[in-house]
C-alpha cells in the first residue's frame, strides 16, 4: 500500500480546500514553539467528525503516520509530524457548540482558540479557569492533549479537572463518546482521563465538554520585588503557610526581568533579583481587598522584600501580568536557543530547588532564566547558549540533565505542563521505573495497534 493511494482515496471525500501539498503551504504546518521542523507529505483540515474518521480509516489501512495539529503552540514537539506522513489540523473543527448556562457546560470543537472561548463565556458571567499563556493561539484540542497547566492552576486546577466529556476518534477510525454534562460518573474505566494529557497518541479529539465557573467578580494582584532569589521562594512557601488560598503565585528572575524590560521597555526594577505576582479573586469586593491587604502585609514582613505592594487598578495588574506572560517571547527575542525544564515539586521543595539552580556552575556563555508557575510548585528554568556552538550545547544539556535528577531526587516531576512529547522523552525512564512505562506501552498498543497516530513521541523506539 502507497501513500498515493492513501492521498486519492482521501481525495474522494475531501473538498480541494482541504488538502494541501504544496511545499510552500506545507511548511506552516512544519514547525511549533519548539522552532524545531518536520515537514509533513500532506496538511488536510478536516469540517467534521466524520471526516476525521474516514480519513483515520484510510490511514490505518495503509498505515499512514497521522499527527493531529491545533494552534502549534506547544513547547515539547508535541505536534511535529517527525514520520512525515499527515498533519491533521483543526483549523476548521473551530465551533462553539453550545453553552448550557443552566448547567454550566460548553461544548467545544478541538480548533476553537482558547481566549475565543473566555470572551464568549465573559459576556454570560461564566468563566473556565483554564488560561494558558499562549491563551491568544493556543486551541483547547491542544490544551486537552497536552492537559495543559496555567498561572490559576495553583486555585483552580489543571485542564483535567474541568473535562466532563470527549467524542474522539480512534487509529482504526471508529468513533467513541465518553462522559456528559454531569458531575459524578464512575461507569466503567476512566477514559476520559486517559484521553486528556495523552499528546493525541492514542486518539483524535473531535468534541468536548467543559465544566464552567462563575466569573469571580473581583480581583486583586500583589506585587513584590526582592534582592534574593532563594527568599522568593521561601515568601511563596510563607503564603501559603498564613492559611491564604492565591489563585496565582509567578515568579520571574533577575534575567526574566531585564529581559522583558528590553523587549516591551517595561518599567521594571532591573536590580531586583526577583519579582513575584500574587492574584487572589473572589466574589465579594471587601473579602478579595482584605485578602490582597494581608498578603500585601505578609510580603512587607518578609526577609529580602524590597518593595510590596497593591496594583494600583486593573490596568496596572493586567499589566504586569502582561510582563509575566511575554517572558517566553522575550527570552526567544535574543537570538538565542534555550533548553527549557518545564519542571515542578511539591512546593514546600521550591526553595530547594530554585537554591539547586542557582547554584550550577557553567560557564560565562550560559545563562540560566528561571520564572513560572512558583505557586504550584512549576518552574521553567530556561538555559540559553549561542546557536550553533556544540560546546556550549553539549553543556547546556549536562545541566538540563542535572537539573532533571535533583527534580526527581525533591519528588518532582520532569514536566509539569508542557507535555512529554519530543523534548522529554529520552529522560521519562528517569521518572517511571519499573513496570509503568511498559504498561503505558501496551496501552498505546492497545489503542493503536499499527502505531501510526502521532508516532516518535513520548517513548523512545
Amino acid at each position: 500500500m502507497s501513500f498515493e493511494q492513501f492521498l486519492d482515496e482521501v481525495k474522494g471525500f475531501l473538498g480541494e480546500n482541504q488538502v494541501v501539498l504544496d511545499r510552500e503551504h506545507l511548511s506552516h504546518f512544519s514547525y511549533d514553539a519548539t522552532e524545531r521542523q518536520y515537514m509533513p507529505q500532506v496538511a488536510l483540515l478536516p469540517q467534521s467528525t466524520e471526516d476525521v474518521s474516514r480519513i483515520m480509516k484510510c490511514a490505518f489501512l495503509h498505515g499512514i503516520p497521522v499527527t493531529p495539529q491545533g494552534g502549534r503552540t506547544g513547547l515539547s514537539g508535541g505536534a511535529l509530524p517527525v514520520r512525515g506522513g499527515v498533519v491533521l489540523s483543526f483549523t476548521r473543527l473551530n465551533r462553539i457548540v453550545e453553552i448550557d448556562e443552566a448547567n454550566m457546560f460548553a461544548v467545544v470543537e478541538p480548533g476553537v482558540i482558547s481566549n475565543d472561548l473566555q470572551i464568549e463565556l465573559g459576556r454570560r458571567g461564566l468563566f473556565f479557569p483554564p488560561d494558558p499563556s499562549s491563551t491568544v493561539d493556543s486551541t483547547l484540542g491542544g490544551n486537552v492533549a497536552e492537559n495543559a497547566g496555567y498561572t490559576r492552576a495553583v486555585k483552580y486546577g489543571v485542564t483535567r479537572d474541568y473535562v466532563r466529556g470527549l467524542e474522539a476518534v480512534l487509529p482504526s477510525g471508529d468513533v467513541i463518546n465518553l462522559g456528559g454534562k454531569t458531575m459524578k460518573n464512575v461507569a466503567g474505566y476512566d477514559l476520559i482521563s486517559l484521553l486528556v494529557g495523552s499528546e493525541g497518541t492514542l486518539a483524535i479529539i473531535t468534541k468536548i465538554i467543559l465544566r464552567l465557573l462563575m466569573r469571580p467578580h473581583a480581583r486583586r494582584t500583589v506585587m513584590a520585588y526582592l534582592n534574593d532569589l532563594p527568599e522568593a521562594a521561601d515568601l511563596i512557601v510563607a503564603v501559603f503557610r498564613s492559611g491564604i488560598v492565591p489563585c496565582a503565585i509567578e515568579l520571574m528572575d533577575n534575567i526574566a526581568i531585564n529581559t522583558v524590560a528590553d523587549h516591551l521597555g517595561a518599567a521594571l526594577s532591573r536590580d531586583a533579583a526577583a519579582l513575584v505576582l500574587i492574584e487572589t479573586d473572589g466574589h465579594g469586593e471587601e473579602e478579595v481587598q482584605a485578602e490582597a491587604l494581608e498578603i500585601t502585609n505578609l510580603c512587607r514582613r518578609s526577609p529580602g522584600v524590597t518593595e510590596a505592594r497593591l496594583a494600583a487598578d486593573e490596568a496596572e495588574a493586567e499589566r504586569l501580568w502582561t510582563y509575566r506572560r511575554e517572558v517566553l517571547p522575550s527570552l526567544k527575542a535574543l537570538g538565542k536557543d534555550h533548553l527549557e525544564a518545564d519542571v515542578v515539586v511539591p512546593r514546600y521543595n521550591l526553595p530547594f530547588l530554585v537554591r539547586f539552580t542557582g547554584g550550577l556552575e557553567h560557564s560565562d556563555a550560559i545563562k540560566i532564566a528561571t520564572y513560572g508557575h512558583a505557586g504550584d510548585g512549576n518552574l521553567h528554568v530556561t538555559i540559553l547558549h549561542r546557536r550553533r556552538n556544540f560546546s556550549e550545547l553539549e553543556e547546556a544539556y549536562r545541566l538540563l540533565e542535572l537539573i532533571y535528577r535533583e527534580t526527581i531526587a525533591m519528588g518532582g516531576s520532569l514536566t509539569g505542563e508542557h507535555g512529554v512529547g519530543l523534548t522529554v522523552m529520552d529522560y521519562l525512564p528517569m521518572q517511571i521505573g519499573g513496570e509503568a512505562l511498559p504498561l503505558m506501552r501496551r496501552i498505546k498498543a492497545a489503542f493503536d495497534p499499527r502505531g501510526i497516530l502521532n508516532p516518535g513521541k513520548i517513548f523512545t523506539d
